[in-house]
């Protein structure tokens, strides 16, 4: 199944939306759309959806045409499930109704209702209203309805947004485990690192209503310039959980082996995130430090600005580390030459994800 997006949008006094994308949603189960706000994510899923109507271009499924010219098929039609920020549920509707909702007028399907019920966790919950609900049984409420008539496609505008950290990172593992029980692609909007990366199989990432970048999440946020990313300047490197010792786990990225603070919970499979300034540089012999991690490594590029290097290294996988240009000079870097990269345990944070992700 392949969605295909060119379009153009021009609100008054905003950006002008001018996006994009040809995704093969059979090969990837989460595609995280990425950027800061304001750049026109919201409004694309809104285009995607049918929720707002093009100036120009044409949107397509399978070939399928929902908007090209005079043509626009209304959001109704599209068979798409959609998820909002704050869940939008009808208040004076029952948890069971809200999720019946989205099944059509006239239509119970008691047991399509019953069976999202009990596996979202809203058991003893059928008969409440959305006031008497907490933020993330509403937005389980929310998830349910967007699947409940089973959609070709789900769609997600920040959904955890207005969780806090413990909820939304609960809820995130069981988006990703009903996305994959019910066999659904979802486009997933976030501006959140720690999101993108915990639940995207593939980014793609936006600015100023344009997407610029696709790729793997840790490909595409690696060393993303801090102005375009609050998670600042990192290394994003996939790895597997094999020990955990007083505090600390030990990872297997590609040929090396790392120590980071463990976040809790049961998972073996995680995205690092390396920050580049906790990275330093030694040749053989140096003296004794307190980085936990010591790594054979090689040099294979270095970009020099100003006061700071930047230093690309390969240690079994792609690393960076961020130097002042004097520290540079005094080693007498240069591409090809070996090198000890230390890494500090606490410059890592660990992202647990799904093993399929």
């Amino acid at each position: 199944m392949r969605l295909t997006v060119e379009v153009q949008r021009q609100f008054a006094g905003g950006p002008l939306i001018q996006a994009a994308l040809d995704l093969d949603l059979d090969r990837f189960g989460i595609t995280v759309l990425f950027g800061p706000s304001g750049c026109g994510k919201t409004t694309l899923l809104r285009l995607i959806s049918g929720l707002e109507r093009p100036d120009g271009g044409q949107i397509s499924l399978d070939g399928a045409v929902w908007s090209r010219g005079a043509r626009w098929l209304p959001a109704h039609h599209r068979r798409v499930g959609y998820v909002f920020q704050e869940g939008a549920l009808f208040p004076h509707l029952s948890v069971a109704a809200n999720i019946a909702f989205g099944l059509g007028r006239g239509s119970t399907h008691a047991g399509r209702v019953a069976d999202l019920v009990r596996r979202l966790g809203l058991a003893g919950l059928e008969h409440r209203r959305p006031g008497e609900l907490s933020g993330g049984q509403k937005q389980r409420v929310a998830l349910a309805r967007a699947l409940a008539p089973r959609p070709r496609l789900v769609l997600l505008d920040e959904p955890f947004a207005s969780l806090d950290r413990p909820a939304a990172e609960g809820l995130r593992h069981e988006l990703r485990a009903m996305l994959k029980a019910e066999g659904l692609p979802a486009l997933l909007v976030t501006h959140d690192r720690a999101e993108a990366l915990s639940l995207g199989d593939r980014l793609l990432r936006m600015e100023a209503g344009r997407i610029v970048e696709a790729g793997r999440p840790e490909d595409v946020l690696t060393g993303l310039a801090p102005e375009l990313d609050q998670g600042g300047t990192e290394s994003v490197v996939r790895a597997r959980v094999v020990g955990r010792k007083e505090g600390l786990l030990c990872l297997e990225v590609g040929s090396a082996r790392l120590f980071a603070p463990d976040p809790g919970g049961e998972f073996s499979q995680a995205r690092l995130c390396i920050r580049s300034e906790g990275v330093s540089l030694e040749r053989e012999g140096g003296a004794p430090v307190s980085a936990r991690n010591h790594l054979p490594a090689r040099v294979v590029a270095l970009d020099i600005r100003g006061a700071l290097a930047r230093v690309r290294l390969d240690c079994g996988f792609p690393l960076e580390s961020l130097v002042t240009a004097w520290a540079c000079r005094d080693l007498g870097l240069g591409v090809g030459d070996p090198v000890t990269a230390l890494v500090k345990a606490t410059a890592i944070q660990v992202v647990p994800v799904d093993g399929e992700a």
